[in-house]
């Protein structure tokens, strides 16, 4: 499987990426509750966000990515017991 990552910082480096990695599904979760959140990352960069996303999903977490500015769900929930997707953000 190619898993090839795109680094596509913008030249001001000012999108921020949050990596959510958690120990159950997060849709089964109530909004803003996070009892179940194990790690939460910000990156500055597409690559290094992806390369997070996966070490969690590798670890067996739960993971989700967000904007950082906007809040908005970027890419997840992905599930550990599935396939991991060749694209995540």
């Amino acid at each position: 499987m190619n898993t090839a990552m795109m680094d596509t910082r913008s030249v001001a480096g000012d999108r921020r990426f949050v990596v959510e990695a958690g120990n159950a599904d997060p849709a089964t979760q109530h909004q803003h509750e996070h009892d179940e959140l194990i790690d939460r990352e910000l990156h500055t960069c597409r690559t290094t966000a992806n390369q997070a996303a996966r070490a969690f999903l590798q670890r067996g977490l739960w993971v989700e990515v967000y904007d950082d500015e906007t809040k908005e769900l970027l890419a997840g929930p992905f599930d550990p017991d599935q396939a991991a997707p060749s694209y995540i953000v």
